[in-house]
């Protein structure tokens, strides 16, 4: 396809601002636009030829004016109703910095502009309709309600211009596929409309500019940034303390500084040590927007002069000059990076200071190799979602809404208009069956018709963002609720036995039923610990692969000049040599014996290694006999194992794994798993095949795979897991060297390197949890707790009471014998059995339980009802803790012990 890659010359040695309109330059040099960046200087002249663009350049480069001063020199001489320009931004909480900014345009140059999104009130909403702005400012997902209204798409026929801001965060995503496919919906009423798509630097600009044109010619306009980028990199140091200590030398430097960091909880971390500087504000997404605003204010007008934030302040939030920004912990990709550092300077004649502090050898080297990526501009390439089915149905069951009924004909060249579905025919003609089986649609030969279902999933389904419900944290130790997760972070990394973040706080988790989470606090963490609070960042194939062959060269010299960092790596290294271990590397995996199993240390980056995690965890549960746990980190994963496979039958299990088998056998891997079963059910959704609100849990996956097993439903749960979660080719790209001798495999003992791995963990901020204060709160948890004492000598006695009130020997006041049984609430019920002379064959087991029980405190006294209170604790469990003798902590460890042995086994009693 045709399209340029840089301007044009022009024929007069004009500015950029010369070409528009006067009106336009006087409010431009009123608004303080003396001179024009780079990024307008190269956008303007192309927009006002009436070219569709493309416009990649740092934040701050001014790349809203560079679209909008030739859509609003255009608009000037533009009469009649509809909307004229629309400008599509993807937060969802538009952004108000580039609101007030279009609102004052607007009304400088007598043009009118609207906002619509989910939260405008009916009466605005009224307005818009009955008198369209000239300019609309709106998101994806109001766009697609746009064209249910008869009155709004006849406003839709005016449009001349879209601007698509922040293109990069929509494209790769099924909110992105689905606007490709609006666009051409939009098309098909107003004819053909200038395209503009801003985007920050990504790898792959040509695609991007595709996604947005489909087959159209466009431009391409790049500023570059790695010329105007200083990045270093430091090791901060292993521990908390001495990590903060570096945070704040870097602010003692002049200036304002961003600290960017990749959690929440991090970012709560950092600055709480940090705020008795008095400088100093946190910023992220779990904070009101009147906090979040109010710190903005506060950082631009140098109230304040540091802001820890984490990528809620990368999407273009105007907060003023930025002398310097400190990256804590890798980035973990090169556009995050680039965008962060890019914040600073914030003039394109500027250089953007920043350095990004490591935390640990896997982190060090990462960073190295991001940071030098950043600066010879090797950005990570953007890939729009080809084939979406779900997202298909979605826009299939939109159109029959708003045309009644229209020829498959005419649907096919809409869509595969656009780029993310271009020569879609097969899967269009199954996706049709598939929804006139569930009455989204009715087919008559070649004709699409309408139903009454489709107007109502519509409204439930305007956005391609799947409706998550929260589950509940339960903690065993205190017995209560701590907080709550997204479903799709319980389905995609708990099991039992995990260890996660909530709260800055590490737990175990013990079980997973009915909605609720039974956890645990953790003191260490195995392996990469997972934080709900931000988003897992996976590292890139590319990124790892260049760490491995950073750690064969040791060319450190060449990513570094800092001392520091250099020798801690070159030490790190010297670890493994004076231990005899091979370093594993982009040229050799190595699979070490653990205890737990094998750590399989390769250099694949999280996706392709969680793909290969997965097929190797199958193929070995399924010759073995025997369930594979899988942790999974971007430099190594960890294979739980029984006791009687080891690295060697890994070893074999890969020399014999086929590349090309590798779809299959994960298909295998997923098929039954709470995975794939939850997102089956988000893709069922989309097709109207389950309703919107309904409960992932009532499901079987056997009643799923039985519904959708072979269907387009269920190919497309795949493809998404494939390509989300996974990096199939990269794991392919592995396993073929693997086989060719390119990766040679060794196996061995437990290295320094594997252990690292093991029990350290990024973004892990622990708080200074102790064994002491787990075991205080279930000494006060269990003082609290109700029980009955019955005396099973003279039965007539019982009394209700908490165990802080039950005497060292507890004693009958009618017939002073001492044998009484200490009970749990509900066995209250039974008393009345245990004094009848003739009991049922479960009274007469009850009974015998009751008796053992009263032993029991007969010979332990306080101590005995104590443990008899614990959950899940009967007479043969609070026996065994009775008999290992420990008095104080030592006997509330093995209560624990007992409580935590039953919330993870009662459901197979």
């Amino acid at each position: 396809m045709a399209h340029t890659s840089a301007p044009l010359p022009r024929s007069a040695p004009e500015t950029a601002a010369d070409l528009l309109d006067p009106e336009v330059r006087e409010v431009a040099r009123r608004r303080g636009f003396v001179e024009l960046s780079e990024a307008q200087e190269q956008a303007i002249p192309l927009l006002l030829e009436g070219r569709n663009l493309i416009l990649v350049a740092p934040t701050g480069t001014g790349k809203t004016e560079s679209a909008m001063f030739p859509v609003f020199d255009r608009l000037l001489g533009t009469a009649g109703p509809g909307f004229k320009a629309l400008y599509i931004t993807p937060l969802r909480s538009l952004n108000r910095d580039i609101l007030s900014r279009m609102e004052w345009w607007c009304r400088e140059l007598g043009l009118s502009v609207g906002v619509r999104h989910g939260d405008t009130p009916q009466n605005d909403r009224r307005k818009q309709s009955l008198n369209p702005p000239d300019l609309l400012i709106t998101t994806p997902e109001t766009l697609q309600a746009l064209f249910m209204g008869k009155r709004l798409r006849e406003h839709l026929k005016n449009v001349r211009y879209v601007v698509v801001d922040e293109i990069h965060e929509l494209a790769d995503s099924k909110r992105g596929a689905q606007l490709a496919v609006a666009l051409e919906r939009l098309a098909a009423y107003a004819g053909e409309f200038q395209r503009i798509g801003l985007s920050a630097t990504v790898g792959n600009p040509d695609e991007i500019g595709r996604y947005l044109c489909g087959t159209r010619p466009f431009s391409l306009a790049e500023v570059p940034v790695a010329s105007h980028l200083d990045i270093s990199v430091r090791f901060a140091g292993e521990d908390f303390a001495t990590q903060t200590r570096a945070v704040g030398r870097c602010l003692d430097a002049p200036g304002s500084t961003l600290v960017f960091v990749n959690t929440r909880v991090t970012a709560e971390a950092l600055g709480h040590e940090l705020f008795p500087r008095g400088d100093v504000e946190v910023h992220h997404g779990s904070l009101s927007r009147d906090v979040r605003v109010d710190a903005e204010e506060r950082f631009r007008t140098g109230d304040i002069r540091t802001l820890i934030a984490t990528s809620s302040m990368e999407l273009g939030i105007d907060i003023g000059h930025i002398e310097h920004v400190v990256q804590f912990g890798s980035p973990r990709q090169v556009s995050r990076l680039v965008q962060r550092v890019g914040r600073a300077g914030h003039r394109l004649d500027a250089v953007s200071r920043g350095t990004v502090l490591a935390t640990g050898f896997d982190d060090l080297l990462e960073s190295f190799v991001i940071a030098r990526r950043a600066k010879a501009n090797e950005c990570e390439r953007i890939v729009p979602p080809a084939g979406a089915a779900d997202v298909l149905a979605n826009q299939v069951a939109a159109i029959a809404v708003e045309y009644g009924e229209i020829e498959v004909s005419r649907v096919r060249e809409i869509v595969e208009a656009s780029s993310v579905f271009a020569g879609c025919g097969p899967l269009l003609d199954a996706v049709c069956r598939q929804m006139a089986e569930h009455r989204l649609i009715r087919l008559d030969g070649s004709r699409i018709i309408r139903t009454g279902r489709a107007r109502r999933y519509l409204i439930e389904n305007l956005s391609m963002i799947h409706d998550e419900r929260k589950m509940e944290v339960f903690d065993i130790v205190s017995r209560r609720t701590v907080g709550t997760l997204d479903e799709s972070f319980v389905v995609g990394w708990m099991h039992t036995g995990a260890v996660f973040i909530t709260k800055g706080q590490l737990w175990q988790v013990l079980e997973m039923e009915d909605g609720r989470i039974s956890v645990e606090p953790a003191t260490r963490a195995n392996g990469e610990v997972p934080s709900w609070e931000g988003e897992q960042i996976p590292v890139p194939f590319a990124v790892a692969r260049e760490v491995g062959a950073l750690r064969r060269t040791r060319t450190f010299d060449r990513y570094s000049s800092v001392p520091g960092a250099i020798a801690y790596a070159e030490r790190s290294l010297a670890r493994m040599d004076q231990g005899n271990y091979p370093v594993p590397s982009d040229r050799l995996v190595t699979l070490e014996n653990t205890d737990e199993g094998v750590v399989c240390n390769v250099c694949g980056g999280h996706k392709a290694n969680e793909a290969l995690a997965r097929a190797l965890s199958v193929l070995l549960s399924a010759r073995y006999g025997s369930t594979v746990g899988i942790e999974v980190g971007a430099y190594r994963f960890l294979l739980r194992l029984p006791e009687n496979v080891r690295a060697l039958e890994v070893q074999e299990t890969i020399a014999g794994l086929e590349p090309a088998h590798l779809p299959g056998v994960l298909k295998l891997a997923l098929k039954r798993t709470a995975l794939f079963k939850w997102k089956l059910v988000q893709v069922a959704k989309k097709f109207g095949a389950i309703d919107a609100d309904a409960d992932y849990e009532r499901f079987s996956i056997h009643r799923l795979i039985g519904l959708f097993d072979d269907t387009v439903i269920a190919d497309e749960a795949y493809r998404e897991l494939f390509s989300n979660y996974m990096d199939v080719d990269a794991a392919q790209e592995i396993l073929s060297r693997v086989q060719d001798g390119r990766i040679a495999v060794t196996t061995g003992g437990l290295s320094p390197l594997g252990s690292e791995g093991l029990s350290s963990s990024r973004d892990m901020i622990p708080p200074p949890l102790i064994d002491q204060a787990v075991i205080g709160t279930l000494m006060r948890r269990l003082e609290k707790e109700d029980v009955v004492l019955f005396c099973m000598h003279c039965r007539k006695w019982k009394s209700r009471t908490v165990i802080e009130r039950v005497p060292d020997r507890p004693q009958c006041p009618l017939c002073n014998a001492r044998l009484i049984a200490a009970l749990k609430p509900w066995d209250e019920q039974f008393i009345p059995a245990m004094r009848k002379k003739n009991k049922s064959e479960e009274e007469r087991a009850i009974e015998v339980r009751f008796l053992r029980n009263a032993n029991i405190v007969l010979s332990s006294g306080r101590k005995a009802v104590t443990a008899l209170a614990a959950k899940g604790v009967g007479p043969e469990a609070a026996s065994r803790i009775l008999a290992t003798l420990t008095e104080g902590d030592a006997f509330y460890r093995e209560i624990l012990k007992a409580e935590r042995n039953y919330v993870r086994t009662h459901r197979f009693w």
